[in-house]
């Protein structure tokens, strides 16, 4: 749970006139993942006791967003923690990750992973993929792709996030083939609500033919996924081209005259001057 969602927080507190260092894990979830909080309740209270319940309420901007958590206090999270936030920041490290079980990457992946289905234009499934979040830097994403093939020979690619910060914008992801294997392993430890976290590897058995959810207004192609904003991949790939990507900054314009884009406008460079921007001239006459 603590490579997942779950947060640890140990502090000093007072009480009266006695000091002690209290140390507690956190998990919250959206209400629809109740079922998920609720077992992951109880393999705490299983494996450490306890007494606590889950709390619902809502929080995010204007408390318009559902959610169901609880907490819990146990000497032992001190521990965790420093292994897993040697420096304040998790970390992940061989060490770590030798002390999971198929079923504690079970619900690592529960609470970070996700699949990706790839069909072709007829709507056969042609690929899948399946990926965790780790969200860490590349020497520990190489960790945990080594941690996989050497314990279980599943094979994880690096994936780049340019979108996040340095330092967290690493993730793992699998093959078709890999997807397989990886399943196979989690999958006794996937409780009933989470079970579409599997699917894509079960649907590649069907054999179906999956009907297109609609049609692309401009060409008529069918669609199998709603993306693209309701447009085919080829017609949004033009429509992308046409307004945004041949406007980014140095992408040369089709004039034979030294000409390129700078944002929306077209730029002459003279020479090694300073680019220049043109000028409408008036209609002579």
């Amino acid at each position: 749970m603590s490579l997942g969602d779950a947060f640890l927080n140990v502090r000093y507190r007072q009480k009266g006139q006695y000091a002690y260092i209290g140390s507690e894990m956190r998990v919250l979830h959206s209400v629809s993942q109740a079922d998920y909080c609720e077992h992951k309740a109880g393999l705490i209270k299983k494996h450490l006791g306890g007494n606590f319940s889950i709390t619902f309420g809502m929080h995010g901007p204007m408390k318009k967003y559902r959610y169901c958590a609880f907490s819990v206090s146990h000497p032992y999270f001190k521990k965790i923690r420093e292994w897993i936030y040697p420096n304040g920041v998790k970390t992940f490290s061989e060490r770590v990750l030798k002390m999971l079980t198929p079923e504690g990457i079970a619900i690592w992946y529960m609470d970070d992973g996700n699949a990706r289905v790839n069909r072709n234009k007829e709507g056969w499934i042609s690929s899948v993929a399946t990926n965790i979040a780790t969200m860490c830097s590349k020497e520990e994403a190489e960790i945990i792709q080594k941690y996989f093939m050497d314990e279980y020979g599943i094979r994880f690619n690096l994936r780049f996030n340019k979108q996040c910060r340095p330092g967290k914008n690493y993730l793992i992801e699998t093959n078709t083939s890999g997807s397989k294997e990886f399943i196979g392993l989690v999958q006794p430890y996937i409780i009933p609500s989470m079970m579409y976290k599997v699917a894509h590897v079960a649907n590649l058995d069907l054999h179906e033919h999956r009907a297109p959810l609609a049609y692309c207004p401009q060409c008529s192609a069918p669609i199998y996924d709603i993306r693209r904003k309701g447009l085919c991949v080829r017609c949004y790939s033009r429509r992308y081209y046409r307004e945004v990507a041949r406007f980014r900054d140095g992408r040369k314009s089709k004039k034979k005259d030294g000409t390129f884009y700078k944002g929306d406008e077209i730029v002459r460079t003279c020479g090694n001057s300073e680019p220049q921007e043109l000028e409408d001239k008036e209609p002579q006459g």
